[in-house]
């Protein structure tokens, strides 16, 4: 199946099922208002966890499907990637994570989906967090070269094995206990809708490294 296939297709079915699983939402809020008591049913929170889990994984996967439609304005990098970095830090302190975020040289102005790329570049930062077993450090740099904004987005967590990387940014694959498998090709979807790309380099026991190369137009 084409990639365009594949999104139309998967576009489709997480339409279908959104309806059923709000309304069927809302049942069970509605059950919980009328019938207190069904709240100390051994497996009511369980099928709360799942549900939730249900309601996030359709609205990644509406994300995902529609990463690719830009809102782009004119924005200031150098502003932009500072209030980035500066929103991610309290909730990384609290998980014992160093945010580090430097600018080797000045960043131009340019145009992005500044929702769009804030989200692609909070799921690399949030892979990275979820990498760091106790406590941690996870850098970000940017800088122009060459025409392009590279910003590199370094961890110091457990790293990703060799047989992992190739189907990183793979929608529905992931590794994690709780993962969707739609972070990280939600964040390629929205680079590459910006004309740039996206690289991974890991050593497994050492951490990771994302680099997001996006091209300035003057």
């Amino acid at each position: 199946m084409k990639k365009e296939e594949f999104e139309f297709t998967l576009s489709k079915i997480s339409h279908e099922i959104r309806n059923p699983v709000t309304l069927i939402n809302s049942f069970l809020q509605m059950m919980a208002a009328k019938y207190p008591q069904v709240e100390q049913f051994d497996y009511w929170e369980d099928i709360q966890e799942n549900m939730e889990f249900l309601i996030d994984l359709l609205n990644e996967l509406s994300k995902y499907n529609n990463a690719f439609r830009l809102n782009q304005e004119t924005i200031d990098m150098n502003t932009y990637l500072k209030s980035v970095a500066d929103s991610m830090r309290p909730t990384l302190t609290y998980l014992n994570i160093t945010l580090d975020y430097e600018v080797v040289s000045v960043l131009p102005s340019m145009e992005v989906d500044k929702v769009k790329l804030r989200e692609a570049i909070l799921n690399i930062v949030r892979n990275a967090s979820e990498a760091i077993q106790a406590e941690g450090t996870i850098s970000i740099r940017a800088q122009e070269e060459q025409g392009q904004l590279l910003l590199t987005i370094t961890d110091d967590g457990c790293g990703i094995p060799k047989e992992y990387l190739s189907t990183l940014f793979d929608p529905f694959v992931t590794h994690k206990k709780e993962g969707t498998g739609l972070g990280l090709p939600i964040a390629k979807q929205v680079v590459e809708a910006h004309g740039g790309n996206i690289r991974v380099t890991s050593t497994p026991g050492q951490g990771s490294s994302f680099q997001i190369s996006l091209p300035v137009h003057h």
